[in-house]
């Protein structure tokens, strides 16, 4: 249904490795101007909403997770942009899809999800 997959650069060392216990990091600026450091759960594609993809991220101290539509860009130093998903049924499908992707993935099964959406004013 979809696939999970990492936005990375390497780990900048010359050699080859194992990463699975290395995690992404990203700081959110929330509408309130709060900082929220976050891990990346991951960047992946929902079947139902083809060519769009969507980032899943869990706030360090686990009390908050928050998803948004993905958008890879040229137009900031980031390169993405992070896009808040208005539509109610494209927010759930996006989180159903999130929950499966963890059901499966023994990484993440000791955690619980309560995906926030973040409402534009």
């Amino acid at each position: 249904m979809a696939d999970i997959h990492e936005h990375t650069d390497g780990c900048g060392h010359d050699h080859e490795h194992d990463h699975e216990h290395e995690l992404q990091h990203m700081t959110l600026m929330l509408e309130d101007n709060t900082e929220v450091r976050c891990i990346v759960l991951g960047i992946f594609e929902v079947d139902d909403y083809e060519g769009k993809e969507y980032i899943a991220l869990l706030s360090e101290d686990g009390e908050e997770s928050f998803v948004y539509e993905y958008v890879e860009t040229d137009e900031n130093e980031d390169g993405f942009e992070l896009l808040n998903i208005d539509s109610d049924e494209e927010f759930e499908t996006v989180v159903s899809a999130i929950d499966e992707i963890l059901e499966d993935d023994e990484e993440y099964e000791d955690y619980e999800y309560d995906y926030e959406e973040e409402d534009e004013e």
